[in-house]
């Protein structure tokens, strides 16, 4: 039996593949953070990204950042874009990063978000 990875996941794959790594790809990220963070994005879609389709998580919920101001931009910072800990749990309401959890929360979007390798 073969498994079909969705449309979305691919994108995820494809997206954080587009990332050069030695270039910070946002604001706010040091090169040793952007190594980091891309590591974990990658190994995230890699280990959770079929279910986090399944459970409905969108592209800008898991990797949106604030166009010009990137994870500077707290509040527009997604997971795991800023995640440092590992992924224990995805469900349709939040993921379970270490000891702490990341809810998903209404709206999708802040105005002007994008995933992190559309940002400048």
């Amino acid at each position: 039996m073969t498994l079909t990875v969705p449309d979305t996941v691919l994108s995820w794959s494809r997206g954080l593949a587009s990332l050069s790594p030695g270039v910070v790809p946002c604001r706010g990220l040091r090169p040793d953070e952007r190594r980091e963070t891309h590591r974990l994005c990658g190994e995230f879609v890699e280990r959770w990204g079929m279910q986090a389709h399944a459970a409905g998580w969108d592209t800008l919920r898991l990797f949106g950042i604030h166009p010009e101001l990137g994870t500077i931009r707290a509040d527009c910072s997604r997971i795991p874009v800023t995640l440092s800990v590992e992924v224990h749990e995805v469900t349709p309401e939040w993921i379970k990063l270490g000891r702490w959890t990341a809810y998903r929360h209404e709206p999708v979007k802040m105005p002007g978000m994008v995933p992190i390798w559309e940002a400048n």
